[in-house]
């Protein structure tokens, strides 16, 4: 790839990137933290410094970050029904950027909460 197509591409990303909006980013940021920061399955829970984040509070969130991003989906193919165009295509673009990252969510989580039942 030569420098130019590189960044003609990297152009377009940012542009589709920055068309998600400020809520949506947060919320991805919040999950690639939640992704990031996921304990190793049978980990005990901490009540006390900073471990308490890892083993307490972002398991709690990652399933409301699940949901967050299931309703963003919903809104978005709502508010396709009445949208054209351009508004369209960019809501098409983050209701399957929402989908890719509730897929990785359930993926990552999923050896952690099954080892929960045990």
């Amino acid at each position: 790839m030569d420098t130019h197509n590189r960044v003609s591409w990297l152009r377009a990303a940012r542009r589709r990137i920055r068309a998600l909006g400020g809520l949506r980013l947060a919320l991805l940021v919040c999950v690639v933290v939640a992704l990031v920061l996921i304990p190793a399955p049978g980990t005990r829970a901490v009540y006390a410094g900073w471990s308490l984040v890892t083993t307490l509070l972002i398991p709690v969130l990652a399933p409301l970050l699940f949901m967050l991003l299931m309703l963003d989906v919903l809104m978005s193919r709502v508010f396709m029904t009445d949208a054209e165009g351009a508004a369209r295509a960019r809501l098409k673009f983050a209701m399957w950027v929402n989908l890719l990252a509730a897929a990785l969510l359930v993926i990552r989580w999923l050896p952690y909460y099954a080892a929960l039942r045990v």
